[in-house]
């Protein structure tokens, strides 16, 4: 291979999100603390890093991925967990050659799979990725239905992007500051309990799988992540933990109570953030991935003007009698770890 990968060992997260940081596409979901958080709270989750390296042994670029091992006999390979967007990620110094990158790409992740026996291996490539895609089919991956996630491209400006919002959002927002709603980033600890009320609420009310509230805790106190929080009367009504990595800023848990919503506290909350991620230097703010069907909330994100950006998953079936398993029994462990997260906390 003209191409080679060096396993990154657990002491060099500083140098990782140093070269990381150099990359174009990264967000939070690249970074070091998002490695040690997810491993930390999962003992499912083994995270499998490699430098890139050149012919000439120099670093040109980052590869995280994921060992996911639901069951003892059953392992899953991701570029990232839960479908975000991921794969291989160059400096921007790279004059290489990007089809014989792609090719050895492809060749040490049928060397990982092979010696770790995955049964399945699904990549998530961003917009600027289907030249590795396409080597990947090549390869006998299938690629499923693209996703997208809304980005809003933002400058120091923010009066300009306040003014383009769709006037429904200047008004919930207006709303929600005359009803009083204080909305602010915290570092309590008892707002971090009393947000995550809400967000186990919120995904019960949803049918959703919640987060746990260790990978909340390790995240709300890493340098990757803020929490900011909407009150009324005492009370915290709505929060949002979003990501701060590089040029983007990045919308994750989010959860409100359906009894404040006439409040307008989720709105005052995203023009919050828009306004600090514009004061602080951020190119970039991510609301997230969307369901296709859900269009609701496609149109409430389009209305910040925040534009779909499409990517793709391509997965591979390498030993389908332990997928197989492991499709038949994940509904009920789901249904069993979510109401775990309810009792727990």
């Amino acid at each position: 291979m003209e191409y080679s990968f060096q396993p990154v060992p657990s002491h060099a997260g500083r140098d990782w999100d140093q070269l990381i940081s150099k990359c174009e596409n990264t967000t939070a979901f690249q970074a070091w603390n998002w490695r040690t958080s997810l491993s930390e709270a999962f003992n499912q989750l083994q995270p499998h890093y490699f430098w890139i390296l050149d012919s000439k042994k120099a670093v040109i670029g980052g590869w995280p991925t994921f060992i996911f091992r639901p069951l003892p006999t059953v392992k899953i390979l991701f570029s990232l967990p839960w479908n975000l967007f991921g794969g291989y990620f160059l400096i921007p110094e790279f004059q290489g050659n990007y089809h014989q990158l792609c090719r050895d790409l492809v060749q040490q992740l049928t060397i990982i799979t092979k010696k770790e026996k995955v049964c399945q291996t699904s990549f998530t490539l961003d917009w600027n990725q289907s030249l590795f895609g396409d080597y990947l089919l090549e390869k006998g991956f299938k690629s499923d239905r693209r996703y997208f996630t809304h980005r809003l491209k933002i400058g120091p400006d923010y009066d300009q992007i306040w003014n383009s919002y769709n006037k429904r959002v200047r008004g919930a927002v207006r709303k929600s500051q005359k009803k009083g709603v204080e909305v602010y980033e915290t570092d309590n600890s008892n707002q971090l309990d009393q947000f995550y009320q809400i967000y186990l609420q919120t995904q019960q009310r949803l049918g959703g799988t919640p987060k746990p509230f260790s990978l909340m805790t390790q995240l709300f106190e890493s340098n990757l992540a803020k929490l900011v929080v909407a009150r009324q009367e005492g009370k915290t009504i709505a929060g949002l933990l979003y990501f701060y990595f590089n040029t983007t800023v990045t919308l994750w848990a989010g959860a409100s109570d359906p009894d404040w919503w006439s409040f307008r506290p989720n709105n005052a909350i995203f023009d919050h953030i828009i306004r600090w991620s514009c004061n602080s230097g951020y190119e970039w703010v991510d609301f997230g991935a969307s369901p296709p069907d859900n269009t609701g909330l496609i149109k409430h994100k389009e209305e910040y003007r925040a534009v779909p950006h499409y990517f793709q998953t391509y997965t591979k079936v390498n030993l389908p009698l332990q997928l197989k398993l492991w499709q038949t029994s994940e509904p009920a462990i789901r249904k069993v770890y979510a109401f775990l997260q309810q009792i727990g906390h």
